[in-house]
């Protein structure tokens, strides 16, 4: 007896349709080409090549040379300097903008030559100045010359009150309205106002203020420990509550002082006629260092009638707190 096997014993096996099978291949074709135009290098450039960029241009018939015009409508004809030529050489070892900006300028870098009179005040002025600065500067940076990109603040000023000076972003000024300072025909207090209103004119919108007067205690124009920016109609609010204030009461130091050091401020300026009657101890003067934990630069400016009238809790008040001290004699007052 024959057995009989059916034909399809053996399953036929699927076949893929060649028009996949090439769309494949190409495909993989095409990945290879990319990778191998993302890894080949760059072919090097002869000593004084440059890149060019191209464009369109009209010739433009005139006579026995050609013009050429551009799609700005400016004429030129081939001995029109190349602006490339005329690139300052110095320009292209010139700090970056954002080396400068973040501080970070080498000697190399300072060895530049940019002008003095770059601006200050905003990372935007500051880039489009710096870069007319690369085309045309005969001066070098760095230092007080260019604080925001050499080793100083940003847009820091410098104040003299009485001899005394501080530099900085931020100011509180803490002044003595005890009745002495109305004594000698009130010249203490009069030079005083009129000091601290031409150091408040002499601010700037970057800059941040405040102003505490104080007897037996303190009256802070901005309250809360509030800094303001030196804009025009900020100062003139504060010179009008300088103008209103009146001296009368005793004196007591410390707590202005404590008041002063947590706004965290640059500079203060702290100008008393007190002396040793009503001295800050030496546990006072630990604590207003310990509580200056910015590290405030503290300068002091005493009133005096005669000379060799220094304090020395005052002069220890500015040593420990990166000051200044200076004695100003009130019988020098007009």
């Amino acid at each position: 007896m024959k057995t009989k096997f059916s034909q399809n014993k053996f399953p036929i096996r699927a076949r893929i349709p060649s028009w996949i099978g090439s769309i494949l291949f190409h495909l993989c074709v095409l990945i290879l080409v990319l990778l191998c135009f993302r890894f080949f290098p760059e072919p090097p450039t002869a000593p004084g090549d440059r890149l060019a960029s191209g464009g369109i241009v009209l010739k433009k018939d005139s006579g026995d040379k050609n013009v050429y015009v551009d799609g700005n409508n400016n004429e030129f004809d081939e001995n029109t300097p190349n602006i490339a030529d005329n690139i300052d050489p110095n320009i292209a070892t010139a700090p970056t903008l954002e080396k400068m900006l973040d501080g970070n300028l080498s000697e190399t870098d300072l060895s530049q030559n940019l002008p003095e009179t770059i601006g200050t005040h905003t990372a935007s002025r500051q880039s489009v100045q710096v870069f007319s600065a690369l085309n045309s500067g005969n001066t070098k940076i760095g230092g007080d010359q260019f604080p925001a990109l050499g080793n100083g603040k940003s847009g820091a000023k410098t104040l003299k009150v009485f001899g005394t000076e501080g530099t900085g972003n931020s100011f509180v000024f803490v002044f003595d309205r005890s009745d002495s300072m109305n004594e000698r025909a009130e010249r203490p207090i009069r030079a005083a106002k009129t000091v601290l209103i031409q150091s408040i004119d002499s601010l700037e919108n970057l800059h941040r203020f405040n102003i505490i007067f104080y007897n037996d205690k303190f009256s802070a124009w901005q309250q809360q420990r509030k800094m303001m920016e030196a804009t025009d109609q900020n100062k003139e609010n504060a010179k009008r509550f300088v103008e209103g204030i009146t001296p009368f009461g005793g004196t007591r130091h410390l707590e202005p002082l404590l008041e002063a050091v947590k706004h965290r401020p640059d500079v203060i300026f702290f100008l008393t006629d007190g002396d040793e009657h009503d001295a800050l101890s030496a546990g006072d003067l630990d604590k207003i260092a310990r509580d200056n934990s910015f590290r405030s630069q503290i300068n002091v400016i005493q009133f005096g009638v005669g000379t060799n009238r220094e304090s020395n809790f005052l002069q220890k008040l500015a040593a420990n707190n990166r000051g200044q001290y200076s004695y100003v004699n009130v019988l020098d007052f007009l």
